[in-house]
């Protein structure tokens, strides 16, 4: 007896089944993930922007104002001294973040004397929470009781400095500190895209007789390139959310020199209760963060492009 022949049709819906299952897949693996997304970023972003369109004292409904809160903070001679320092706090802390992090990243892939104890070492101010970092060094810095007084008192260089009470150490201290606290995850991302690199590639260097620096410019920085940007864009974004190290710190003082965009907003939602001004702020620092992202992302993908 002969096979019986499967209809044309009834052949094509059977290959299409699997594989509209095979589409359908990846669909609900990450449902989950974009409704936890919506619901805990795309939300309140909207209602973000909603509350800054107008006039709102955390009870009740929002008055509608339309642009009077952004009309407001063009004049507001407070935000625009927060973002001048917002840009400082974020220049100072991101250089310094990632080249400390990668030299250190570079040390240990090098598999210098200590490495391990050293790696540990310098990745526990990561797990330290920000606010207790921000009491720890703003005791250390108290001009007669902090201990980096004392430690320069008995080197000679002076007992009575007045770290956190003059405009430009202030925020200096801030930046140190944030560099301290992001130093160490920094370094692992990069120790991990190091590692990647062919022992090969760094043999042949050795064979050839190039230096421990000429070998950092020559091939592994060319070679971490997209991690670089990667970690840039990352510390960015810290520097500009460093609300709890500024706040334990200074309180964003003296006067307003620490007062970065976040700290603003805190002061004009929860101390002024003037939540839909807070809001407007918060958006435009939303916007500055995302602005320089792409830039940071733009810039190393240009760097990329260049090395092939």
């Amino acid at each position: 007896m002969a096979a019986q022949e499967i209809p044309p049709v009834a052949a094509r819906a059977t290959a299409r089944g699997p594989r509209e299952k095979a589409q359908k897949f990846p669909i609900l693996i990450i449902a989950p993930a974009l409704v936890l997304m919506t619901l805990l970023i795309a939300y309140p972003v909207a209602e973000s922007v909603h509350i800054s369109l107008g006039s709102w004292d955390g009870i009740g409904s929002v008055t509608y104002r339309g642009l009077a809160n952004y009309r407001r903070l063009i004049n507001d001679s407070l935000v625009r001294q927060s973002i001048v320092t917002s840009l400082v706090f974020f220049v100072g802390t991101v250089v310094c973040t990632v080249v400390i992090a990668t030299l250190l990243a570079n040390a240990i892939n090098r598999k210098v004397p200590g490495a391990r104890f050293f790696k540990t070492i310098w990745f526990l101010p990561v797990i330290v929470p920000v606010s207790v970092a921000g009491v720890f060094w703003s005791n250390s810095f108290q001009p007669s009781t902090g201990v980096v007084n004392t430690v320069l008192g008995s080197l000679g260089l002076g007992d009575a400095h007045t770290w956190l009470a003059s405009p430009t150490s202030a925020l200096i201290v801030t930046i140190f500190v944030a560099v301290w606290t992001q130093t160490g995850y920094a370094m692992l991302i990069l120790l991990g895209a190091m590692d990647t690199i062919s022992p090969e590639v760094h043999e042949a260097a050795t064979l050839d007789g190039v230096s421990e620096a000429g070998r950092l410019f020559r091939i592994t920085l060319p070679n971490i390139v997209p991690m670089l940007g990667t970690v840039t864009t990352l510390m960015s974004v810290f520097s500009f959310n460093a609300f709890g190290i500024i706040y334990a710190m200074t309180r964003g003082g003296p006067g307003n020199a620490t007062s970065i965009l976040p700290v603003q907003v805190y002061k004009q939602s929860f101390i002024d209760q003037d939540y839909g001004y807070g809001s407007a702020t918060a958006v435009v620092t939303t916007l500055i963060v995302s602005v320089i992202g792409v830039v940071v992302l733009q810039l190393f993908r240009q760097q990329r492009l260049d090395a092939r």
